[in-house]
């Protein structure tokens, strides 16, 4: 056998012996590439389109607001982040909810999460928590409610495409319905009903409208703890319910409590909570130092320290009409939200409310 022809076989017997070691490099600088090609930045998906349906509820959406109001600006930012190119389209309450059903949109806000809607919708954690009252006109008195019976003898105005809170809904058979809140409140100047149910800083808005003709010091609201008269409600971003969208709403819940917990969600939606209009901090009237808490007839029933923080839950009326020539001491009823006295249901000297920052 000659020296040539000894090399092939020679050769083989080095792949052999050496065969799997450079497999094994092989595969490893394969498996290398695979993982550089997988952790590569890749091109930012482009964002899904998404027609969402709304109404015009100031302040907190509608197309005459700025970026169509704080909440829209919320939804559309929690929609960009998760991936989304919201189009908000603006109609009215009842027409927006049914174009969800129907399909003509992806989803609606923001709505009450009423036991009707929970039923066929799936509903996002709480945009924000408003307040529910019952409007009266002053110059015809304030209505005494206090039983479903008394509710039964008025004539109670409502929004079309509104969901109401159980208690009230329950009491009343019939709402005289009104097409927007700006209607009812007519309605309510006019005499054509006795109260009006409407959002609070919704109802105040209307009032102090330049489209609205009345004066807004005419105009009060019930404020007794009674849940006929008051409720405290959830808004919601709702879609149908879907497996599609189950994915959406979880995405769109995660990035909404990021928004919460980064300090970013006060930023957008800044002062709504309900009764932080009515909060104040408490000084003292005296010259003890302490702040005097009365009972229903002005006697002193506990003191309080200076800074004490407490809820308006009645304004006095000298506070929002002509005070007239009186000059006894004007007691306002607050319940203390911090403190020794922290749950109670007392009463102060008006001079003793302070309005800061932290109150309005």
């Amino acid at each position: 056998m000659s020296p040539t022809s000894r090399r092939p076989s020679i050769l083989w017997r080095g792949l052999r012996t050496r065969g799997p070691m450079l497999a094994l490099i092989v595969v490893v600088l394969l498996s290398a590439t695979v993982i550089a090609v997988g952790l590569r930045a890749s091109p930012t998906a482009p964002s899904r389109p998404m027609l969402v349906s709304s109404g015009s509820w100031a302040p907190f959406v509608g197309p005459e607001l700025p970026d169509g109001g704080p909440v829209a600006k919320l939804v559309v930012e929690i929609l960009n982040r998760s991936g989304y190119s919201p189009e908000i389209r603006h109609t009215s309450w009842s027409l927006a909810e049914k174009q969800v059903t129907s399909g003509a949109s992806h989803a609606v806000f923001p709505l009450v999460g009423s036991e009707s809607r929970r039923a066929g919708f799936l509903l996002s954690d709480s945009l924000l928590d408003i307040e529910y009252v019952l409007f009266y006109d002053r110059r015809r008195g304030e209505p005494k409610i206090s039983a479903p019976a008394d509710l039964a003898g008025l004539r109670v105005g409502g929004i079309a495409g509104y969901d109401y809170w159980k208690e009230l809904e329950s009491a009343v058979s019939t709402f005289v319905t009104f097409d927007s809140p700006l209607e009812g409140f007519q309605a309510l100047a006019d005499g054509r009903v006795d109260v009006l149910a409407e959002g609070l800083l919704p109802g105040q808005a209307v009032l102090t409208g330049t489209s609205f003709a009345g004066d807004a010091s005419n105009f009060g609201y019930l404020q007794n703890d009674s849940p006929l008269v008051h409720s405290v409600e959830g808004l919601y971003f709702m879609m149908a319910d879907t497996p599609e969208a189950a994915i959406v709403m979880k995405r769109f819940n995660e990035v909404l409590a990021k928004l919460r917990s980064s300090g970013e969600y006060k930023e957008i939606v800044p002062g709504f909570e309900p009764a932080e209009g009515r909060q104040v901090t408490l000084i003292p009237v005296g010259d003890t130092g302490l702040v005097e808490l009365l009972d229903d007839n002005g006697r002193l029933a506990l003191l309080a320290p200076q800074g004490t923080r407490a809820q308006v839950l009645v304004w006095p009326r000298e506070f929002v009409a002509s005070p007239g020539a009186s000059r006894a001491p004007i007691l306002v009823k607050v319940k203390v939200v911090n403190g020794p006295a922290q749950g109670r249901v007392l009463h102060v000297d008006a001079r003793a409310l302070l309005i800061d920052a932290e109150g309005k």
